[in-house]
């Protein structure tokens, strides 16, 4: 039997991919099925240097393309891995507006894309349909709780659900994190931005078509437990960089997660005239700031539903 592969995107992989691709790799194999995760892209910075440490098992490549394909946090098949086929997926879990009847049309209930905060909320949620709640590992439990912290942005990013809350209490029995781990792993990650800061940048941005709008955008997104001072230092490294990865229609979302609200940096007018538009913001200059915390998935929905 030819291996099912688990995949997400091409260009990267974040912290919400490898979780929820192990942590099923992991289910399917519990139930006898033979799998493989398949992650080209490279990690980006929400996996640390702890994590990277631990037992992370993916290839880059697929053993088999024609293998039937399960698509985890991702469901706009543009930028799923190149080597799909849109006729091998066989499954799709994500939790992004959007792609969702789509999906539901070709795959009925086994598109399961829901409005939670984090996708490794609907992973943990079929260990426990199937009953496998009691065997997940250690790894892939920690992996499960770490995204699900990420992508709500502790709990503070308005996605949040209780079906997130509820999926991060039940996973803690399954956990051996250290104490003080949730600050540990957002310093980490802040680490790992000032490293590198393009590169955290071209591996945390989507160019995204969006009809509604009539031109492409570029998003750019890094998450910081405080962003307070980052664009008075940085703010010339960004423009270079999002200008290099799609032209003058870009902005950077800085989710300063200990001040609970996101700086948005974007020297073009035509941007700042649209998210004045969509959510709640005011600008100083080439610098907005929100009242509450954005994930980008939020700010691009509403961008979607502009008249």
């Amino acid at each position: 039997m030819k291996p099912m592969i688990i995949t997400a995107g091409e260009a990267f992989a974040d912290i919400d991919v490898l979780a929820c691709a192990i942590a099923y790799s992991e289910l399917l194999t519990l139930e006898g099925k033979p799998n493989e995760v398949v992650l080209p892209g490279v990690l980006n910075s929400s996996i640390t240097t702890t994590i990277k440490g631990w037992d992370l098992k993916y290839v880059t490549k697929p053993t088999n393309i024609d293998s039937s394909v399960i698509l985890v946090d991702i469901s706009e098949f543009a930028h799923v891995s190149k080597f799909v086929k849109l006729e091998n997926v066989v499954e799709v879990y994500d939790h992004r507006f959007g792609f969702g009847d789509f999906w539901k049309e070709k795959l009925g209930k086994n598109a399961r894309i829901k409005l939670v905060g984090s996708c490794a909320t609907l992973i943990w949620e079929e260990f426990k349909k199937r009953g496998y709640q009691e065997k997940i590992s250690t790894h892939s439990a920690n992996l499960l709780t770490i995204s699900i912290l990420s992508n709500t942005l502790n709990f503070g990013a308005s996605v949040t659900t209780k079906r997130d809350v509820d999926a991060f209490e039940e996973l803690k029995g399954c956990t051996n994190l250290p104490g003080g781990w949730q600050q540990q792993y957002f310093s980490e990650v802040e680490e790992n931005i000032y490293n590198n800061i393009s590169r955290a940048i071209e591996t945390d941005t989507k160019v995204i078509d969006l009809p509604s709008v009539g031109f492409p955008i570029t998003m750019g997104q890094l998450e910081l437990w405080n962003a307070n001072s980052f664009l008075a230092d940085h703010a010339q490294e960004v423009k270079t960089t999002l200008e290099r990865m799609g032209g003058k229609d870009w902005f950077l979302s800085i989710p300063s997660i200990s001040e609970n609200k996101n700086y948005i940096y974007t020297q073009n007018q035509k941007i700042k005239d649209l998210l004045l538009k969509t959510i709640p913001i005011t600008f100083d200059g080439d610098i907005g700031m929100t009242n509450k915390l954005w994930m980008r998935k939020e700010i691009r929905k509403k961008l979607m539903e502009l008249k």
